[in-house]
């Protein structure tokens, strides 16, 4: 009896193994996917010759130095902490492994879609496609396993640098919180996250926002911090960057 026994149980972990295998692979593949659609001219436009031509209002990180300990930093995670201007490949990533391959799929096919879009109306569809009816439990799992060995792939070293040399650290971000606080508090050991909150329904996300709306960066800045100013803020050459960080003391 253990001979049948043992033949059945071998063929069983190699399926388990190849199946591991497929999985992950096809995760990368997704990513990588999302990636070269991102960067095409086709889908999204590509800001690199409007930043290139354009003269800096603040000066550039790698002049923030000195920083003390009892000093707090705020920055936005998309194009700031992170290298990337686009979430679509992580959207991509929470559509794949936490629905299906058909979810991921389909969020692909809508970036036509998105590039008509201005950026509200396009994270809201991305919110959409990629987490209704997703359990709030399997997205959290993502957020916490998955995203994390790809955002650490795209992180802005230098903006890290400094904010790790910060006593205090505020990410806020137009971005769902779900999909980067974990990643954030757990691997950057950033203090407090404001992200865009998703409507929910029992253990289940509707696929929409919540009713307070997408994050507005500066408005949820002053709500955090009150009349304080905080010491360093880091952001782009964008007019909402401009609006949120112009609230520090000192802006790069």
């Amino acid at each position: 009896m253990s001979l049948p026994l043992k033949n059945t149980v071998f063929p069983m972990i190699l399926l388990k193994v190849a199946e591991w295998f497929l999985y992950k692979l096809l995760a990368n593949s997704c990513y990588k996917a999302a990636m070269k659609v991102k960067n095409s001219r086709i889908f999204f436009k590509n800001s690199s010759f409007r930043s290139s031509h354009q003269i800096p209002l603040y000066p550039n990180i790698s002049k923030c130095n000195n920083i003390r300990k009892s000093e707090t930093v705020i920055c936005d995670i998309q194009s700031t902490l992170l290298r990337s201007e686009s979430f679509f490949p992580y959207f991509m990533l929470i559509a794949f492994e936490g629905g299906s391959i058909l979810r991921a799929l389909f969020l692909l096919l809508s970036s036509p879609l998105l590039f008509v879009l201005d950026f509200e109306a396009k994270l809201r569809v991305m919110v959409f496609i990629s987490f209704c009816g997703m359990k709030i439990k399997d997205v959290e799992c993502v957020g916490r396993a998955v995203l994390p060995k790809f955002y650490l792939e795209n992180l802005n070293v230098g903006v890290y640098e400094v904010m790790k040399s910060a006593g205090e650290r505020m990410v806020f971000t137009s971005v769902p919180r779900v999909m980067v606080e974990s990643f954030l508090k757990e691997y950057l050991s950033v203090d407090c996250v404001k992200g865009t909150e998703l409507h929910c329904f029992g253990n289940y996300f509707s696929g929409f926002v919540s009713s307070s709306g997408i994050l507005i960066k500066h408005r949820a800045l002053m709500e955090a911090v009150g009349e304080k100013k905080p010491d360093i803020g880091i952001g782009n050459s964008s007019l909402h960057d401009h609006l949120f960080i112009s609230l520090c003391k000192v802006c790069f």
